[in-house]
């Protein structure tokens, strides 16, 4: 059996694959400081199962993952192929070659296989056992191992004896045998401890193991008393249904009976029937009748609705011409004030005209002398009255004419000689205004016997 390959990929300073092909013999790897010599070494301890970050020359077992560089990005997991040539038949497993692989990530999941099959490390170390590799065996010599083994003591120097004469193994193997028997010994402890606590447990459930017999032993007296007070209630029940027969033939008979009654009645409701048909045509007249009645009344009714609606709407207008009446009243009567008032200023008018008209004797005088003194001349037939004093006549004569005419509805009484006129057309308009007062009291009276009907 000898080294046949070994692959770094993602392993210290080998990032990408980088595999190793060795013949047998000595085969040495030379290269200038920091190349990677000793990674070589490192990666065949990690792959045979080195669980020690320092002697892997690391703090910690994540060192071993590239870490990166200017030129490259770290990557996540490190891994190292182990190949040997198993020819020989030195390892105990059918195949000419045992390639033996470790991967560790970055989150610090470690996994082993053996030919690419999951495997445990225990299996990796039973495997390696009988052929003297392994990690703690001195077959693999790294920096500093050579001086530690010149200097150790005599403890250590057995060791490596052993190791040599291939008596490690076997105290390996006791020393798993011992750790398994005192497994064992504490198992079979704990067995006694769990054989005491049942066998005190055991008492009670014998207590109720014995209570669990006597209850069957009484359950199996009750299904038998159960079973003889069932075939009592049988019988009762045999009984009963004797009777219940008896009682239903009497009650057929019963029924027999009511139906040929029952016959004797439908007999009878058959003439009764045809009495009733005989009898339907009066009522279908009454019937008719009653409708007519029915819609006679509810024409009736709804005439007296629109009465009523036109009461009300008869109220409202006489409401209304009351209303209007009134106003006109108060109007008539504010006229009549207004036109006494203008009669007297008319008949002041008059009286100051006629004066103007037919002036006194010593007016003439006096306005002689005064037309004298102005230079005025009168003519023969004209009366001696000033331009000043007819204006002033005019002046005011012309408002009263006005009102009178604007009296006397849209000057249609006659001329300012003629009042009597205008006092008759006045008259007229009050009696009118009478009759409509007198005609819309009547129209109440009329309304209101519609309403009270």
């Amino acid at each position: 059996m000898h080294l046949k390959s070994l692959t770094l990929k993602g392993f210290k300073s080998f990032a990408d694959r980088v595999p190793m092909h060795l013949e047998p013999g000595v085969t040495v790897i030379v290269g200038p400081n920091g190349s990677g010599k000793s990674n070589v070494t490192d990666a065949v301890l990690w792959v045979l199962g080195e669980q020690s970050a320092k002697s892997l020359r690391g703090n910690a077992m994540e060192d071993v993952i590239f870490a990166g560089s200017s030129a490259r990005q770290a990557v996540g997991v490190a891994e190292v192929d182990l190949t040997l040539d198993n020819t020989d038949g030195t390892l105990s497993l059918e195949f000419s070659e045992v390639t033996i692989t470790r991967r560790m990530y970055r989150s610090g999941e470690s996994e082993y296989l053996i030919n690419n099959s999951p495997c445990r490390l225990m299996d990796v170390h039973d495997l390696l056992h009988d052929s003297g590799l392994g990690r703690d065996t001195h077959s693999i010599i790294s920096q500093g191992r050579l001086d530690e083994i010149l200097n150790s003591r005599p403890e250590e120097r057995r060791g490596l004896i052993e190791e040599a004469a291939g008596v490690l193994k076997h105290k390996k193997r006791k020393e798993r045998a011992l750790r398994k028997l005192t497994g064992m010994d504490a198992n079979l402890e704990r067995a006694r401890l769990v054989l005491g606590e049942v066998e005190r447990q055991l008492r009670p459930l014998q207590r109720q193991a014995d209570k669990a017999k006597q209850a069957e032993a009484m359950g199996a007296d009750l299904r038998d008393l159960e079973v003889a007070l069932a075939v009592e209630d049988l019988r009762a029940l045999q009984d009963q249904w004797e009777a219940l027969a008896k009682r239903e033939r009497e009650q057929d008979a019963e029924i027999e009976l009511a139906r040929y009654r029952l016959a004797e009645k439908d007999r009878e409701l058959g003439s009764f029937q045809s009495l009733l048909e005989e009898k339907g045509l009066f009522v279908g007249d009454l019937s008719e009748q009653r409708r007519r009645l029915q819609a006679v009344l509810e024409r009736l009714n709804a005439g007296l609705l629109l009465l009523e609606e036109k009461g009300k709407n008869l109220v409202e207008r006489l409401s209304e011409l009351r209303a209007k009446v009134h106003v006109n009243e108060s109007r008539r009567v504010r006229r009549e004030a207004e036109l006494e008032q203008l009669a007297e200023e008319l008949g002041s008018a008059r009286l100051a005209r006629g004066k103007l008209h037919h002036p006194h004797p010593e007016d003439d005088d006096r306005r002689g002398e005064v037309d004298h003194h102005l230079g005025v001349i009168p003519g023969p037939g004209e009366p001696q009255v000033g331009l000043e004093l007819r204006d002033r006549q005019g002046a005011a004569l012309e408002p009263v004419q006005k009102r009178l005419n604007v009296l006397a509805g849209d000057h249609r009484c006659a001329p300012p000689g003629n009042w009597s006129a205008c006092r008759a057309l006045a008259r007229s308009r009050s009696a009118k205004s009478n009759r409509s007062s007198t005609s819309a009291n009547r129209v109440r009276n009329v309304s209101t016997s519609n309403a009270s009907a």
